[in-house]
């Protein structure tokens, strides 16, 4: 069903009599009271009868069910007016004590937001842009995924030759980082069965819902917020990156084995944190993880287990124990490498970490205050980095696949001048690199001197 259909059925949809029938007496609503209902704007909606005709899909709505989505909502929708046409179908009432950590109606706070995104729109329309994946980059990709994958059982698994033991983990990097990181933000291809396919087809590096709670609803919302950026938590209670973290004696030493949190991140990210969001029912302790039942608990188990047995297993049932073991712990060693050098340099720079602090009221101006980009002349960085070293555009335009981003830096270089925003931005990655690093030093000093 086109895009175009599913308006028109929406615009045809009016609420269930039984959910109306069900609806409080009052009209002011809360999301720990009616976690049934979507929270946009300070106003509640019913998009039940919407999950499995959403154009991004179902995986979107359920993440964000019982939840505030306003930033989702906004940052994913700014360059259509379709969804905002629709949504006063599904109103069912108003969000109680709505106190919103973004301002979204000052005009004058608003003033670069409301311009990036009006030029951004205008240059998608002139140039006939289609914001996801070409299919021509897709097919590349594609190629690539069938090349690694081969390699893979040939070299990795059915030869068990020791020469690949560093290659197919970068390998499956660059498939992994240029695919499953648009995918998740929806920026692959507007059929869903696309979208599903890149997000589901790397089992070993993090379960999508995991990822989804983590990077797309935590970190994309509330960049560099400490408490609310589940990111900046990442380490704890063994390695400190944010002032306001308590100082532990062991911090001071964390210069030293921060080549270790880099090695075995992946694995923490893909085990230990979901199993705890799990149980908890919190990621990092500062967001609330959505709740499993039924066939979405299943799966989310098997895909643990296919993940476990393709670390562990097949290298089981192939080699003897100890090559076994070796076989394990290095890919996980080199992807989680390769995951930790490209994403952490992105935010946790001194620059980027101390624009939280601005506590600006726009949401754009807070993505390019938090972030850092890096290398726009690189091409290898581009591709390893899988468009990450664009990352200002991507905070401000997430559903825009990354091979789009060089075409919109320009534009939002150009208005960050104008508005008085600095563009955080290294001209190589060693120079970003070290930057990190000086923020991993300061987190190791008792006495943090702040950014």
């Amino acid at each position: 069903m086109s895009a175009k259909a599913i308006s028109k059925d929406c615009l045809e949809t009016s609420l269930p009599a039984d959910t109306k029938d069900q609806l409080p007496t009052t009209d002011l609503l809360t999301p720990e009271q009616h976690p049934e209902f979507w929270y946009i704007h300070g106003k509640a909606y019913d998009l039940s009868q919407f999950i499995h005709r959403h154009p991004g899909g179902s995986r979107a709505l359920l993440l964000t069910r019982g939840r505030d989505c306003t930033e989702m909502f906004e940052s994913y929708h700014c360059l259509t007016d379709k969804p905002k046409s629709i949504m006063a179908k599904f109103e069912v009432g108003k969000q109680h004590d709505y106190q919103p950590y973004f301002d979204w109606t000052d005009p004058q706070a608003n003033a670069f937001q409301t311009e990036v995104i009006s030029e951004v729109r205008n240059y998608v329309a002139q140039n006939n842009i289609d914001i996801k994946c070409s299919m021509y980059r897709m097919t590349l990709l594609s190629i690539l995924y069938v090349f690694v994958f081969w390699s893979t059982v040939k070299f990795y698994w059915m030869e068990g030759a020791w020469w690949s033991v560093p290659i197919i983990p970068v390998l499956w990097w660059v498939i992994f980082v240029n695919t499953f990181h648009d995918a998740t933000h929806f920026a692959m291809s507007k059929n869903m069965f696309v979208t599903h396919f890149w997000t589901y087809v790397y089992p070993w590096f993090s379960s999508p819902t995991t990822w989804d709670h983590q990077h797309v609803i935590g970190h994309h919302v509330y960049t560099n917020i400490h408490k609310l950026d589940p990111d900046l938590n990442h380490g704890m209670p063994i390695f400190r990156i944010h002032p306001k973290f308590r100082f532990r004696d062991w911090f001071q030493y964390q210069i030293y084995w921060s080549w270790f949190i880099w090695g075995v991140a992946t694995f923490w990210l893909s085990n230990i944190y979901d199993i705890q969001g799990i149980i908890s029912g919190k990621y990092h302790g500062v967001l609330t993880y959505q709740k499993l039942d039924g066939w979405r608990i299943v799966a989310h188990i098997f895909g643990r287990l296919v993940a476990i047995f393709l670390h562990l297993g097949i290298p089981l049932l192939l080699f003897p124990v100890g090559k076994a073991i070796v076989w394990a712990v290095t890919f996980n060693f080199f992807f989680s490498f390769c995951f930790m050098a490209t994403t952490q340099v992105n935010h946790l720079t001194p620059l980027a970490l101390k624009g939280a602090s601005q506590k600006v009221q726009s949401w754009a101006h807070h993505q390019v205050l938090t972030s850092q980009a890096f290398a726009h002349d690189s091409l290898f960085w581009w591709v390893f980095s899988g468009g990450l070293n664009y990352q200002i555009e991507h905070h401000i335009f997430p559903g825009v696949n990354h091979e789009h981003l060089p075409g919109i830096k320009p534009i939002v270089v150009r208005l960050c001048k104008k508005h008085g925003i600095p563009y955080n931005y290294s001209e190589t990655y060693s120079e970003i690199f070290w930057q990190y690093i000086e923020v991993v030093r300061l987190g190791a000093l008792k006495i943090h001197p702040g950014f």
